[in-house]
């Protein structure tokens, strides 16, 4: 995904992408992650699944894909797989932990599980002080029971 340049004078390759840090560019990242989550959103939980797939194939250590799968397992109804994935290492020690919980919180208000939503809010309800945005949707799934 990454734009190479060749220097028609000495046939050496120049990269032409942004900076990052992981295999794939920061723009590409995000525009696999919203193709992902689009399909999910338009009744193709498959598809984002198999595209967060090949990415986590290769970026295994990001975040990113396992988030995205775990959405697209959701929206398919896969509650257990869901919190599994959100629940590996690489997710809660990320950036993304907190965006983690809540769509765990999400799994499992749908898969009508009231009590393991409130226990999940209440294991993590200091930390979320700090990110309002997911502590926000955990009250009102929490509202909405």
């Amino acid at each position: 995904m990454t734009q190479h340049a060749t220097d028609h004078h000495s046939g050496h390759h120049t990269s032409t992408a942004t900076p990052h840090t992981g295999l794939i560019s920061k723009e590409d990242r995000q525009m696999l992650m919203e193709m992902g989550i689009m399909a999910s959103n338009n009744v193709f939980p498959w598809e984002g699944h198999a595209l967060f797939g090949q990415v986590l194939l290769v970026e295994p250590e990001e975040a990113y894909p396992r988030v995205g799968m775990a959405y697209c397992k959701i929206m398919g109804g896969q509650f257990a797989e869901a919190h599994q994935l959100l629940k590996n290492k690489v997710v809660t020690a990320s950036s993304l932990k907190d965006f983690a919980l809540a769509l765990r919180g999400l799994a499992f208000y749908l898969a009508k599980q009231p009590q393991e939503l409130e226990q999940l809010f209440k294991e993590h309800e200091e930390p979320l002080e700090k990110n309002l945005p997911a502590r926000s949707m955990f009250q009102n799934l929490i509202t909405a029971l």
